[in-house]
This record gives structure tokens, C-alpha cells and sequence, in this order.
């Protein structure tokens, strides 16, 4: 089956990019409230890691996004939404809340042409692994960066 892209595609495709730096800063400005500083940098990191898979569509299309100073800077004002969280309410937070990213990123999968798929599955495993990684840590388990790290070596 042959999908043509749509500006609905393309808009979304650069939103979500954008989201990924602003999501970067988030957890970078959450690191500075909580003492898990090192799993909120990894969380940034793998923010990070998935713009930084999915920049080759915005090159492909000719999509610009925001400066990059304004975008980590609405992904910093948006801290002030949870800094005030305790850690299990954080988590709690990813783990009710980020599956309806998950939602999201399939809904731009059904859109996309089929030689983006392959890129585009980043969104989707990067959500995943948050996710696991919040599950993981609401019920103490040891291994809670397993699923981020696993995510940033494929």
C-alpha cells in the first residue's frame, strides 16, 4: 500500500520531533528536584537520542523546527508542573500519563509512509522504555534503568 505523506504527517512528525527536545530539558530541569539525578539524566538522554533518530524524516521533508533554545526552554517551564512531586508520584505520573503517548506515536505510524517506519518505531520504543523504567521503579526493582539502557544501545 502506497500513503502519500499529508501536511497533517509532516506537522505532527516535526511536533513530536520538538517534543523530544523539549522532553530532553524537562527531565534535565526535573534532575535539579529530585535526588534520582543520574535516571533523570538518563531519561534525557534517551529524549535526546530519539530526535536525534528521527531529524533524518525533518531533512527528508524540509521541516524546521524551533530554535533549539526555545524549545528546552518550554521544556523547562514545564517542570514547574512536577517538581513538586515525590518520586512514587512522578512515576506514577509516567506510568498513567505516557501511554497515551504511546497512543499517539502509533496514530503518526498509520500516517507515515512505509519507508519511515522503520524510523519512526523510535517513538514508539523510546515511550516504552520510560514506561518500563517508571513500572520498574514504582515496585523497587533494582533493575530499573535495564529498559533505558537497552533502548540507547540498539
Amino acid at each position: 500500500m502506497i500513503v502519500k505523506t499529508t501536511k497533517n504527517y509532516l506537522e505532527t512528525l516535526l511536533s513530536y520531533y520538538e517534543d523530544e527536545i523539549m522532553g530532553e530539558a524537562y527531565f534535565y530541569g526535573l534532575a535539579d528536584h529530585f535526588d534520582e539525578r543520574e535516571k533523570l539524566s538518563l531519561l534525557a538522554i534517551v529524549e535526546r537520542r530519539t530526535a536525534e533518530s528521527i531529524l533524518p524524516l525533518l531533512e527528508k521533508y524540509g521541516l524546521t523546527p524551533r530554535a533549539e533554545l526555545e524549545l528546552k526552554a518550554l521544556g523547562e517551564a514545564d517542570v514547574e508542573r512536577h517538581e513538586s512531586f515525590t518520586w512514587p508520584e512522578l512515576m506514577s505520573h509516567m506510568v498513567k500519563c505516557y501511554p497515551g503517548y504511546l497512543d499517539d506515536f502509533i496514530a503518526l505510524e498509520k500516517m507515515a509512509p512505509e519507508e519511515d517506519l522503520a524510523t519512526l518505531t523510535i517513538l514508539t520504543d523510546h515511550e516504552v522504555a520510560a514506561i518500563k523504567f517508571a513500572e520498574k521503579e514504582l515496585i523497587g526493582k533494582a533493575d530499573s534503568l535495564t529498559p533505558l539502557h537497552e533502548f540507547l544501545v540498539r
